[in-house]
């Protein structure tokens, strides 16, 4: 470069800038991977003892458009949605969600016939839990909502508790994205407790 005249020289060192700008931009960003769980309480006796061997199907469970994506979404304002797109789930929240809910109300509910949707034409179902899921974010200060339809039928197509709106709400224990989801992971079990709360005399009475 001692001999190179000062133009060629500009133009060298402006091009070297330029690749090293694009090397630190290609450098890849860690991701982080997250999972909702079930909850661990005692697991509950039945019922009645006709509660055990009942076959409880979940589903389907039915998200929006908006939460059908591997970002954790925040609600930053009624508006307004932030994607994380370095913290994501492991999996669909569209498959991880039934089956924790159908991990929850087994363990509430003390029944280990749970079927999640779609199940096999050859299985039936004394009850199938149906879920419209409206709402299921963090909102900006870490808390989690979540806001859902549901409703319970019976083997003969019934309804067996009509369709009602619920609301679930859980503080972030802390403000990362560990701690955000651990409020989503609360907010499903209250919802959960819920179902269950409303299925108990149902199957109580069986």
């Amino acid at each position: 470069m001692k001999n190179m005249p000062g133009t060629r020289k500009s133009a060298f060192l402006i091009f070297l800038a330029g690749i090293l700008l694009l090397a630190g931009c290609a450098r890849t960003i860690p991701v982080s991977y997250y999972q909702l769980s079930a909850l661990e309480p005692a697991r509950t006796a039945p019922v009645s003892a006709e509660a055990g061997t009942v076959v409880l199907g979940i589903g389907p469970v039915r998200l929006p458009e908006y939460l059908d994506r591997p970002q954790l979404v925040t609600r930053m304002t009624p508006n307004r949605l932030h994607l994380a797109d370095s913290h994501r789930w492991a999996e669909p929240l569209g498959e991880n969600i039934p089956r924790v809910v159908g991990e929850n109300l087994s363990a509430l509910l003390g029944t280990d016939r749970i079927l999640l949707h779609p199940w096999p034409v050859s299985r039936t179902t004394d009850y199938q839990v149906m879920v419209q899921v409206l709402h299921f974010e963090n909102e900006s200060d870490g808390g989690a909502r979540l806001v859902a339809l549901w409703s319970v039928k019976g083997k003969d197509g019934a309804m067996v508790l009509p369709e009602k709106r619920s609301s679930h709400s859980a503080p972030a224990a802390s403000r990362d994205q560990e701690g955000k989801v651990a409020a989503l992971n609360a907010a499903l079990g209250s919802f959960c407790r819920e179902v269950a709360q409303a299925l108990t005399p149902v199957l109580g009475n069986l």
